[in-house]
């Protein structure tokens, strides 16, 4: 890949010549500094290494998976465990010259043999369990090595292990959250919604030090994840089922529950420093989203009538937008551009889900197309410019501190 920076110099360097900051002689002699260089992988001797290198692999795995049943287990072993090492190992030392996305990419790597050295051992000592308990040892052990080094690629790859665990749970019959949503499968919007709670308040809790790539990936997850489930609650779904088959309330549910809410209690505090009031009003704000899920759990628990899930129903589109439009203030005021973001994305597939629910049985085919077009360009225009004023606000306000 080519070197981007002299690209992006040489946009920026119009921008500022424009703006009367430096002259054209300027910008000429700066870009003159920083000539584009062609990228690594366009180098003939690194197109050669990589595919003699991909040969070569290939067919060690072949000679390997040919055979496997002869490879004494020990050898198996110390073979994964070598090039793990040998993965973080080069990781680091690449980290050290500079090539921070090589690096990162060794230690995925190297993660990733870990979860393999996991179901090998798991394999060779024919041990019993359930999948998910591998995947929940595989985050709990590569979690502590991702904070250490700091490494977001590793960060990221753990995190994808507790969302992937706590899927695995959920499907399964045996555990207790996959015994709640297969007796009532109206809780699987309110156990994604809890998973969402807790990755935005860790995203929070991790503040703008040095994990403050990862705490954007987290609130991004986290946000997508809750805003997603309360546009899901907002539609009708319920009446198809049979509310009154499961009059029971999920332990684990509750749990998760209350994590989400000690996970926002903790990682609104680690904020910006803000007016005084605003914090306060950025938690009570969030604090309404476990409020609603808890209220579904309390109507399945007591089989409410159907008047009562129509009125949750309607909360829930006014809490969406609610939620929606504090997420574009509060991100415009701590300088959070994703929130602003997935904030106005949110109000725009909010208009349109409420206007598809309200006229799509009164319009024939090609008005509901052409009318759906319309509103879509109509607020994808006007909320495209409140995101563009409020992202440039949030960045003069970021720049400002």
């Amino acid at each position: 890949m080519a070197d981007r920076f002299p690209t992006r110099l040489a946009t920026e360097i119009q921008s500022w010549i424009r703006e009367g900051l430096v002259s054209a002689e300027q910008g000429a002699r700066i870009l003159a500094r920083y000539p584009p260089e062609a990228g690594w992988l366009s180098r003939p001797a690194a197109l050669f290494g990589l595919i003699g290198g991909g040969l070569v692999a290939a067919g060690l795995a072949l000679v390997i998976a040919h055979n496997w049943e002869a490879i004494h287990r020990w050898v198996k072993l110390g073979g994964l465990v070598a090039l793990m090492l040998a993965a973080h190992w080069g990781g680091l030392r690449v980290r050290e010259r500079g090539y921070i996305a090589i690096g990162e990419g060794l230690a995925v790597i190297g993660g990733a043999m870990l979860l393999l050295g996991i179901a090998l051992i798991g394999q060779i000592y024919n041990l019993s369990g359930r999948p998910a308990d591998a995947v929940e040892l595989w985050w709990l052990l590569l979690l502590p090595a991702a904070y250490a080094l700091p490494s977001l690629a590793l960060g990221a790859l753990a995190y994808g292990g507790i969302v992937a665990w706590f899927f695995m749970q959920a499907t399964d019959r045996g555990t207790l959250l996959g015994g709640a949503l297969q007796r009532a499968p109206i809780l699987w919007s309110v156990a994604f919604g809890t998973l969402g709670l807790v990755l935005l308040g860790l995203g929070m809790l991790h503040g703008d030090g040095v994990y403050r790539r990862l705490r954007q990936l987290l609130e991004q997850a986290g946000i997508a994840l809750t805003l997603t489930v309360l546009i899901v609650l907002g539609f009708p779904f319920y009446r198809e089922l049979n509310l009154d088959s499961c009059r029971c309330a999920s332990v684990a549910i509750g749990v998760w529950t209350l994590l989400g809410v000690a996970a926002l209690l903790v990682g609104t505090r680690r904020l910006p420093d803000a007016p005084r009031g605003a914090r306060r009003s950025c938690l009570a704000l969030l604090l309404l989203l476990p409020l609603c899920l808890a209220a579904v759990q309390v109507l399945v628990a007591r089989g409410a009538p159907l008047y009562v899930w129509n009125a949750l129903r309607y909360a829930s589109w006014a809490l969406t937008f609610g939620v929606s439009l504090g997420l574009v203030l509060c991100g415009a005021r701590w300088g959070r551009t994703s929130w602003i973001n997935w904030g106005v994305v949110s109000l725009l597939a909010q208009a349109l889900v409420r206007y598809l629910d309200l006229f799509g049985t009164m319009l024939q085919t090609s008005a509901l197309f052409f009318s759906s077009g319309a509103l879509v360009l109509g607020l994808g225009w006007a909320l495209e410019r409140m995101r563009r004023r409020m992202t440039a606000e949030a960045r003069r306000g970021e720049a400002a501190t």
